[in-house]
């Protein structure tokens, strides 16, 4: 099933167009083969990504015709060309080629390349506070701190940035850790909850949450959905209801998300790239978030509404039930 409207023939050629960044700069890595696995899956096409073969912009104009996919296209090719953590100055002169052929402004690409930074921002800290935080705790007590340093040079073999070790801050720990005190079901109670159940740290404390990306949790909270892959799907294809964002675009950030598919835990093999998604829970997903007619990930301070309880928040702001 695919949730793109593509033709075969469109599909086939943003796909040789997905191939034809990954390799512009001769490197074909892993990566960037778990995203083109998960694109063909996401665009319902059966065939084999080593049979592929590189494509020119004005062919992929001529197969991709009406403006809507043409915006969708640029767009995969950039999250492509992102998904190693860098953009290569030979995948920049194919994606540059490929929008002047597709017709699609500098404009749409400048919003989308600032939202795929934020989500890749979001899905590093993921990725750290996931897999390094309980393996920290093993490592410290097994081996000490020079057990956990070697645990920090494994991850950046693997090109995953970890925030560095710092101080925490006690006055912003604090602010996080009384939520705990606030009565049972409101806003606040229930993520301190969402906090100390999966053993993350708090905003301020080491390795805690930026605080720019509390509002990602709460999503978590607000509508129940969970912290596994499908859960996080359905975050992101709510938030992109919110925000009024072009719906499939927005599944190729998932893309980014747990690094195209491919588990980033040392000695993860590329078969574990796999369907991020479940169709139906995307659209639903999409659909709750589009009812909301408000932006809660941006344009709303969730301080003013931290002791009001999440069943009257979800009433207030149109959240029905998953």
């Amino acid at each position: 099933m695919s949730l793109f409207n593509f033709s075969r023939l469109e599909s086939v050629a943003l796909l040789r167009a997905l191939w034809t960044v990954a390799n512009a700069d001769g490197v074909f890595a892993r990566r960037e083969q778990a995203m083109l696995l998960s694109s063909r899956q996401m665009l319902g096409v059966e065939l084999d990504i080593h049979e592929l073969t590189e494509i020119d912009a004005d062919e992929l104009a001529d197969r991709i015709e009406t403006p809507a996919n043409r915006v969708v296209a640029a767009k995969a090719c950039l999250v492509m060309a992102i998904v190693d953590g860098s953009i290569s100055p030979e995948e920049w002169q194919v994606l540059a080629a490929f929008r002047v052929a597709l017709g699609v402004s500098d404009e749409d690409m400048a919003v989308f390349h600032s939202l795929s930074r934020r989500q890749r921002q979001l899905n590093q800290f993921e990725f750290q506070r996931r897999f390094a935080a309980p393996q920290l705790k093993t490592m410290y007590a097994q081996q000490g701190w020079e057990g956990v340093m070697q645990f920090f040079e494994e991850l950046e073999h693997e090109h995953v940035t970890v925030p560095t070790l710092t101080q925490e801050n006690p006055e912003i720990v604090w602010r996080y850790r009384k939520l705990g005190l606030l009565p049972e079901g409101t806003l606040g109670r229930e993520l301190w909850r969402f906090y100390r159940s999966r053993e993350f740290a708090f905003a301020g404390e080491v390795g805690g949450v930026p605080e720019h990306l509390v509002h990602h949790d709460i999503t978590h909270v607000l509508t129940g959905y969970s912290t596994d892959p499908d859960g996080e799907l359905e975050v992101l294809a709510f938030t992109a209801g919110m925000r009024d964002e072009d719906p499939f675009s927005a599944l190729f950030l998932v893309l980014l998300q747990f690094d195209a598919g491919v588990q980033l835990v040392p000695g993860a093999a590329p078969q574990l790239a796999r369907s991020l998604f479940d169709p139906v829970r995307v659209l639903r997903a999409l659909n709750r978030g589009q009812s909301v007619g408000h932006d809660l990930s941006d344009n709303w301070d969730y301080w003013e509404d931290i002791d009001m309880p999440v069943a009257m928040l979800r009433e207030r702001y149109n959240i029905d039930h998953a």
